[in-house]
């Protein structure tokens, strides 16, 4: 492997002159025999060895985009929505992606996307040592994907879409560089869009709108030089095709363009029936939009074909969009509350909806649990919910449970602590509360604060002001205006002891 008119066998990154990383045609066909058997392992849904088969033919073929990416995030989806697990402490440690090859460091972050393909930091990963070894078409795949991610998660400190900003602009530049203006147009939308949510997220920012204005002033060049271009015309016979491929990655869409895509893919879908990752694609289209009568037309697709096929997986995407659709329910009464208080009938709806929510996702999770009984996950997500409906006496067996997976350790030993204190068990819930403030490893993050709030609470519940005190004092040290425990520690200290 190697740059553009290297056929050798090393793996060196871009240097300072640039230049596009190619593969040569003997680890092309090394690469494709992986992706051949990883494709028969996904048709019989061992989808670990899928992983694994096509990040060891990407690790000879890094940027190949269609034959080993795509498929790779297609059969990472499915083993996600199976309860495929990412790569824990010790795994993750055997695949580091710091390492001084960086085509290793990239293969490795490219498994571990394969193993969680929700998490935001495997993304960046690869986008930064994609970058970083010349592999703008990767640049190019994985832009738009990390884009629709942070446009999807809560706000992340401003060095996460500074970082993204900067290794997209070193991609487009790449492929600039190639002579590939039209990729490069592409991962420019990309870091426009980043860096319209990084604005969005930190207004104060004087770098997000420099980064905007560097990447949009780089695209009107470049729409420039191709508008002028002598091969326009030539050039308009793929454009469509590309446009479709790029556009199926991105988060918003015109209504129109949206319906045309959803077409397509049903066009595909009904030609390769056998293939499930084309009715997922399918229906990943259809709820996009968040129509209530496509999603229905979804859900009926998914249940008949689970129904044929008796794969688990399509039943629990069709209770996925269920789900999707009670949260913007709930959604919708929330802000009507919000936007009048004082309308009883509003509120008395959105507790009964959230009631009824609660309720519709216990069956679901006790479904889904009935099929993966030693999923942590699904332990978890069922055990929040019977908290919820104050089922607490069925929530702290699956909790205790669930905290054996150190995904889940200590919001679970949170949840245990508020439950013994719902029931009036003050003594374990102090004692399970404080076990867990002590081995968060941070004392900021949200589960470290209610862990903190609560203890205080079961201590003042136990009329032991003196160290309620302390808890709810450190607590306001870290956030002044966390829940009411400022109100409350102003209560305890007017209080004689």
């Amino acid at each position: 492997m190697g740059r553009d008119g290297d056929t050798g066998g090393t793996s060196q990154p871009a240097g300072a002159a640039g230049g596009r990383w190619s593969t040569s045609p003997e680890n092309q066909a090394k690469a494709r025999k992986f992706f051949e058997h990883a494709k028969k392992s996904a048709e019989t849904r061992n989808y670990d060895y899928a992983v694994q088969l096509y990040c060891d033919g990407l690790a000879f073929w890094p940027d190949a985009v269609e034959e080993g990416l795509k498929p790779l995030r297609v059969v990472a989806t499915a083993r996600r929505l199976e309860g495929g697990k990412g790569a824990g402490f010790m795994a993750s440690r055997k695949l580091p992606t710091t390492g001084k090859d960086v085509l290793k460091s990239l293969s490795n972050a490219m498994h571990l996307y394969g193993l969680d393909p929700a998490n935001i930091g495997h993304m960046e990963e690869i986008l930064k040592l994609a970058a970083k070894a010349g592999c703008d078409r990767v640049v190019h795949w994985i832009a738009p994907v990390i884009a629709d991610a942070f446009n999807s998660a809560k706000k992340l400190p401003a060095t996460h879409y500074q970082e993204a900003c900067a290794n997209m602009d070193a991609g487009a530049e790449l492929a600039m560089r190639g002579g590939d203006d039209q990729m490069a147009m592409e991962i420019l939308n990309a870091a426009i869009a980043t860096s319209q949510i990084w604005n969005q997220q930190h207004p104060d920012s004087t770098d997000a709108p420099r980064a905007r204005s560097n990447a949009t002033g780089k695209l009107t060049i470049l729409k420039g030089k191709f508008d002028k271009a002598g091969g326009f015309e030539e050039s308009l016979k793929d454009r469509e095709g590309q446009r479709e491929l790029h556009d199926r990655d991105r988060a918003v869409h015109t209504v129109d363009r949206n319906l045309e895509l959803v077409a397509r893919a049903r066009a595909v879908w009904e030609e390769n029936r056998h293939v499930p990752a084309k009715l997922l694609s399918l229906v990943d289209l259809m709820v996009r939009v968040e129509n209530e009568e496509t999603e229905n037309q979804a859900i009926a697709l998914l249940e008949e074909e689970y129904k044929t096929s008796a794969n688990y997986v399509f039943k629990m995407k069709a209770d996925d969009v269920r789900m999707r659709q009670l949260n913007r329910r709930r959604r919708e009464w929330t802000d009507k509350v919000k936007s009048n208080p004082e309308d009883a009938a509003s509120r008395s709806a959105l507790a009964a909806h959230a009631a009824a929510q609660t309720e519709a996702e216990i069956a679901i999770f006790q479904d889904r649990l009935a099929h993966y009984p030693t999923e942590a996950r699904i332990r978890f997500q069922l055990a929040t919910r019977y908290f919820a409906s104050r089922r607490f006496d069925d929530a702290i067996p699956l909790f205790q449970q669930a905290q054996a997976d150190g995904r889940f350790r200590g919001e679970s030993r949170l949840y245990i602590g508020r439950c013994f204190y719902e029931k009036g068990f003050s003594d374990q819930a102090i004692q399970t509360l404080r076990g867990a403030a002590a081995d968060l490893d941070s004392t900021t993050t949200t589960t470290a604060l209610e862990t903190n709030y609560w203890l205080g609470r079961a201590l003042e519940k136990s009329n032991l002001a003196g160290d309620a005190r302390k808890v709810y004092g450190d607590l306001i040290q870290l956030d002044y205006n966390y829940r009411d425990a400022r109100q409350r520690l102003e209560k305890l200290s007017a209080t004689p002891s």
